[in-house]
């Protein structure tokens, strides 16, 4: 029988990590102590989507950070505490009173550091999206106790990159737990292709720096077509260092165009569910558009060799452009080449990304896995 735990999902970050633990959360609150551990703000969307999900025995925690840290903070206008000084001040609250801390990132070392040759607080971590990029190969994997993996492509890739660790579980994508796949929102009052850009933020793999305006511009002046401008929610942030404003004006003002650049549709899958069609570069976004196979078009601004990169995989599953001139004939004929040579790769990918099973969810499989994991290791505690 089961031993209840005492777990602590550490929720540090941008929205858009919520959706990938918090059905996980919920899950394990059936039968187990769950606290999310946050800093101190209103968390709208945290709430609603715990209310959604029925997580009344959730505990929510707002601890604070270091007062100069924090003071520093609001001088420079971050939204976030600094991670490394936000777990130093709550460190003796982490080490004491939990049998595993969930992490959806890498700044865990300073607990890893901190709980030295202790056996608890397990640390557990589940990644936020689907593999894509040698971003979800770190070597920092390796310091986690147990891994929460998503597909056989997930396993098999940490393997071969040697950054597997022996207590893992292969469970699926919690996130499709959390959004009605099937709900498909209309967001033009006319019935043109819609197409969905999402360029990532990171300077030397994105599209947006070298293409995005230009992206805008043909949609601006192409009006048969619909575009949703929802990049990765940090490329406004102070990681991106875009600047909204720098966007002209007329863009907003167009009918045919819609700009969110971090509001919880862009992390929600109510763009991706309502596009035709997607454009980008690396996002791992583009995995979530593919569970429903469409047509896809990625911008190969650095023009990189990326046939037999593994960070490219992406772009098994659409055309690929160098430069914005091409987009009007991409977009022609994508739906006839979709069907001639991407719907079974895009079919093929998915299948390898996420586990399934009809018998129960993602998020029920993850809690099952690490209510087992802390079952057998916590005799030794």
């Amino acid at each position: 029988m089961s031993r209840k735990h005492k777990i602590a999902f550490l929720f540090l970050d941008e929205i858009h990590h919520l959706y990938h633990f918090i059905s996980v959360a919920v899950a394990l609150s059936e039968k187990h102590d769950v606290s999310i551990l946050t800093y101190p703000a209103k968390h709208k969307l945290l709430y609603n989507t715990l209310k959604k999900l029925k997580g009344e025995k959730v505990k929510v925690e707002q601890l604070k950070t270091n007062w100069f840290r924090a003071l520093t903070d609001k001088v420079k206008n971050r939204t976030l505490p600094r991670k490394g000084f936000w777990i130093k001040k709550n460190m003796h609250h982490l080490l004491n009173d939990f049998d595993a801390v969930v992490f959806t990132d890498f700044y865990h070392h300073k607990l890893l550091k901190a709980r030295k040759n202790n056996v608890f607080p397990k640390l557990i971590n589940i990644m936020h999206g689907a593999p894509g990029r040698a971003y979800s190969y770190k070597k920092d994997l390796l310091d986690f106790d147990f891994q929460i993996l998503f597909g056989d492509f997930h396993k098999k890739q940490l393997e071969e990159q040697k950054v597997l660790v022996e207590s893992y579980s292969i469970v699926g994508y919690s996130k499709f737990d959390v959004v009605n796949l099937k709900k498909k929102k209309k967001f033009f009052k006319n019935d043109n292709t819609t197409v969905l850009y999402n360029p990532h933020f990171t300077e030397n793999v994105t599209s947006w720096y070298k293409n995005g305006l230009e992206v805008l511009e043909f949609f601006y002046t192409h009006k048969e077509y619909n575009l949703i401008f929802a990049p990765h929610v940090n490329l406004f942030t102070d990681k991106g260092g875009e600047n909204i404003n720098d966007i002209p004006k007329k863009y907003f003002e167009a009918k045919n165009i819609k700009i969110d650049v971090g509001s919880k549709k862009s992390i929600n899958m109510n763009y991706v569910k309502s596009a035709d069609m997607y454009l980008g570069d690396v996002s791992s976004q583009v995995y979530e558009f593919i569970i429903n196979p469409r047509p896809c078009i990625f911008i190969n601004s650095h023009k990189v060799v990326y046939q037999d990169d593994l960070n490219y995989r992406f772009w098994q599953c659409g055309e690929v452009i160098e430069n914005i001139s091409e987009l009007s004939e991409a977009i022609s004929s994508s739906k006839e080449k979709f069907e001639s040579v991407y719907r079974d790769k895009q079919t093929e990918i998915s299948n390898e990304n996420f586990y399934t099973d009809e018998d129960s969810t993602a998020s029920e499989r993850a809690a099952q896995a690490i209510s087992k994991y802390l079952d057998n290791v916590s005799e030794t505690k």
